[in-house]
């Protein structure tokens, strides 16, 4: 179709270069310490994290004794006890693999994003950047999925040709972290009865009553109390409206102590009436599989809060797998763990291939410390 005169000559101006989607965040990932960010890109051995050679295999847990050691009477032969056996936690690493093509024919023919018609990007420099960010940050999404999942006690994956697709349910395979029943739902949590007997969205519900039951039970499983609540923002607005959070904090005060907004669609907050536990009310969204589509998700669900202690190696790492990888023909090849990114140079059609691989998964070595409650029976 031919073009007026008007619009073949009009002249266009690039401002800039941006993003319509604010980068989603990988606060519980961070705060797990396994994010990206807590990685050492040569070696990965920085941050509450751990390697393993095979993509299956098992911890050896060998638990410390809350036994009081019985008396014997005098000039009686020593009491026989029985070696304490040990018991198994056993991981399967799921595996992400990605390869994009780009072709030299395509990249020398593009200007760069946000800058002038006329600023050729020179063999695709910026282009190339560009997608490789996308890569790391798909890869970092998945580990926060990962983490949000831990939290609520199981993702389910469907495969889909070579591809498995995640989801927080419905879909043909579970991964089941294996927190107990008495930690989900009411949270009877001890077998004496639900600790969440009243729905948190009734204001005269005891919430820091519940708190501290939760905390007490939490030490009573594990020896550790609970120092994190999850949430989103509106399940957290039965806890700022709480008449027994707002007394217990003195009337005369704001319900917090500290109430922080830490990155986008994420508050950090201290209360007065609890202040031992820090809430982190978080709201952002990923694209995840629902079984038919992927769909845009909240990473925290309404009316459910995690609690947990802090997160430490004594109850659960990332366990980054490995596999050896050869960076493209005649390339180095090197075992490599966790996530790795590389690119490597084709030639028929000349371009580059980028190729990302990741390999790991949250691993919940104490399934007990973890706390899924649903506050509205």
């Amino acid at each position: 179709m031919a073009q007026s005169v008007d619009t073949l000559l009009s002249p266009e101006v690039i401002l800039r270069e941006m993003s319509q989607v604010e980068l989603p965040g990988t606060v519980l990932s961070d705060l797990f310490g396994w994010g990206l960010a807590a990685r050492n890109p040569d070696a990965q051995e920085k941050g509450n994290m751990i390697e393993s050679q095979t993509r299956e295999g098992s911890i050896d847990i060998f638990n410390r004794s809350r036994k009081v050691a019985t008396a014997s009477v005098p000039g009686t032969p020593n009491t026989n006890k029985a070696p304490q056996a040990p018991k198994k936690f056993r991981y399967v690493i799921p595996r992400s693999a990605q390869m994009m093509m780009l072709t030299d024919e395509d990249l020398q023919q593009r200007r760069q994003l946000g800058q002038a018609l006329n600023m050729v990007d020179q063999m695709g420099e910026n282009w190339i950047f560009h997608q490789k960010s996308i890569h790391a940050q798909e890869v970092a999404n998945l580990i926060e999925f990962q983490t949000a999942a831990m939290l609520r006690g199981t993702y389910t994956f469907d495969q889909v040709g070579d591809e498995l697709r995640h989801g927080f349910s419905g879909g043909e395979t579970t991964i089941n972290f294996q927190i107990p029943a008495g930690n989900k739902n009411q949270l009877n949590m001890l077998g004496a009865g639900d600790i969440i007997a009243a729905p948190w969205s009734t204001t005269s519900t005891d919430i820091p009553g519940d708190v501290l039951a939760i905390n007490n039970a939490m030490n009573a499983l594990t020896g550790m109390g609970i120092n994190h609540a999850v949430l989103n923002s509106n399940t957290w607005a039965y806890v700022i409206k709480n008449t027994a959070v707002i007394n217990q904090g003195g009337s005369a005060n704001t319900p917090f102590a500290t109430y922080l907004q830490q990155g986008p669609g994420y508050f950090a907050i201290q209360l007065r009436a609890i202040p031992w536990v820090q809430w982190h009310v978080i709201d952002y969204t990923l694209d995840i599989w629902n079984g038919s589509a992927f769909a845009t998700t909240s990473l925290i669900a309404d009316d459910q809060v995690s609690f947990f202690p802090t997160p430490t190696a004594r109850w659960t790492q990332y366990i980054n797998g490995c596999e050896p990888i050869t960076e493209g023909p005649n390339g180095t090849r090197q075992l490599r763990y966790g996530y790795y990114q590389f690119g490597y140079q084709t030639w028929n059609p000349s371009g580059w291939n980028i190729c990302t691989h990741h390999n790991g998964i949250p691993g919940l070595m104490n399934p007990n410390a973890i706390v899924c409650a649903d506050v509205t029976p």
